[in-house]
């Protein structure tokens, strides 16, 4: 996702790569320790915490691996993260901080149960980024406005934590104000990072209008980004922040379903998504305004037909993705390094039927006077990426409860 010579996909990872690094705020580190060392079993912290007593046991070991690598590289870096861990938390201990009880989420659950038969939908506006990041506004339980990349190709609501807050201090209390993690995870977008999560159920999300009130609200799940490392060799000190910042979000809003990420979409009980970037709008929970334009099975990922200019049509696995700049294509149908302007592309369900299609054009415009290629980029096997581009001149319906995804008419 970072930059256009990158794509974003989501997917999930069951261990750690190299050195962690982009620690960003100290607390990332501890809280991420804490999240790798208990797992899915979550105990609530005492009522007034003593930061140190509680983090100490599960960071130390942890610590202790991590120092050691450190120490191979840099014996004096070793050295002084050991003594920064020590001095931060007994530093931590001064903060006097109310922590939630474990029945707090408990009566929210119940709450949102009980709302969950009379959801009401809504459509809010939706701004498209750099000519290829469609992005909504947001407020995660209260907080300031954040910018959210919509992507079809991944599934959860997922936010570094330091959207909560102005600073550490603010972060952590807003943290502790979530409740207690129903979950922790690790997951990753390839080609930027990876990144240890704790999943916060009914966590309210107003997702905002044009003049900054509230268009929709949905009750979580919301996946918090803990701690991040990078993935990419070629920029190896890039964090989940950074990812996200170069692209000018805040967060990622997985709407797809059965699709990798972290939990799933916040809009799945809905019914439905209209997401329709030619009118600049993301229509939730509406009937299918199109039910007879050519669909094709499943809400992310999906058989299909694709052909290159008049060449032969060959299955593929498609990942219907607007968070995937220009997507990818597989290299049984570009034989060459790389596939040039004025290439025709186009998808058919497996009955047969159009479901879109574009030309490259070669220099599109990103921001003003810059201009890229918009090729798809060539991977091995069978399966490609979809990208934006289908979604810049088609409304798309996702219809979670049949399972379907739809392309209505071309609009340009």
């Amino acid at each position: 996702m970072a930059g256009h010579d990158r794509k974003k996909q989501a997917r999930s990872a069951n261990v750690g790569r190299r050195l962690l690094v982009g620690m960003g705020a100290s607390a990332g580190v501890f809280l991420a320790a804490a999240a790798m060392a208990t797992g899915a079993t979550v105990t609530a912290a005492p009522a007034k915490a003593d930061f140190e007593e509680l983090l100490d046991p599960i960071i130390q070991p942890l610590l202790t691996s991590l120092t050691d690598s450190i120490g191979a590289f840099d014996p004096a870096a070793a050295l002084d993260l050991t003594s920064w861990t020590d001095s931060f938390l007994a530093s931590l201990n001064s903060i006097d901080l109310a922590l939630p009880s474990a029945a707090e989420p408990a009566a929210a659950a119940a709450s949102s149960t009980a709302d969950t038969a009379a959801l009401t939908g809504g459509t809010i506006p939706l701004t498209v980024l750099e000519g290829t990041e469609p992005a909504v506004n947001a407020s995660i339980d209260g907080g300031d406005p954040v910018s959210l990349l919509v992507d079809t190709g991944s599934s959860g609501l997922v936010v570094p934590y330091t959207d909560l807050g102005d600073n550490i201090f603010t972060q952590l209390e807003a943290l502790f104000q979530l409740g207690s993690p129903e979950t922790f995870g690790i997951s990753g977008y390839s080609g930027g990072v990876e990144y240890v999560y704790g999943v916060y159920n009914t966590v309210p999300v107003d997702y905002l209008n044009d003049a900054g009130g509230t268009a929709l609200t949905t009750n979580g799940p919301v996946d918090v980004e803990l701690f991040s490392w990078s993935n990419n060799l070629s920029d190896p000190f890039e964090n989940f922040q950074s990812f996200l910042s170069a692209n000018q979000v805040d967060g990622i809003l997985g709407i797809g379903e059965n699709t990798a990420g972290p939990t799933t979409t916040p809009f799945e009980d809905y019914g439905g998504v209209l997401v329709d970037i030619p009118n600049h709008q993301l229509v939730i929970g509406e009937a299918n305004p199109f039910p007879e334009a050519p669909s094709t099975g499943g809400t992310g990922v999906s058989d299909v037909f694709e052909q290159i200019g008049t060449g032969a049509k060959q299955e593929v696995t498609n990942i219907i993705d607007s968070g995937g700049v220009f997507g990818t294509i597989s290299s049984n149908l570009e034989t060459g390094s790389s596939v040039p302007a004025g290439t025709e592309i186009t998808v058919y369900n497996t009955a047969g039927q159009e479901l879109y299609s574009y030309s490259t054009i070669g220099n599109f415009d990103v921001d003003g006077p810059k201009l890229v290629s918009d090729a798809p980029t060539i991977v091995s096997g069978t399966s490609i990426d979809s990208g934006v581009l289908p979604f810049l001149n088609h409304a798309v319906y996702i219809d979670y409860a049949g399972d379907k995804t739809y392309f209505g008419p071309l609009t340009t």
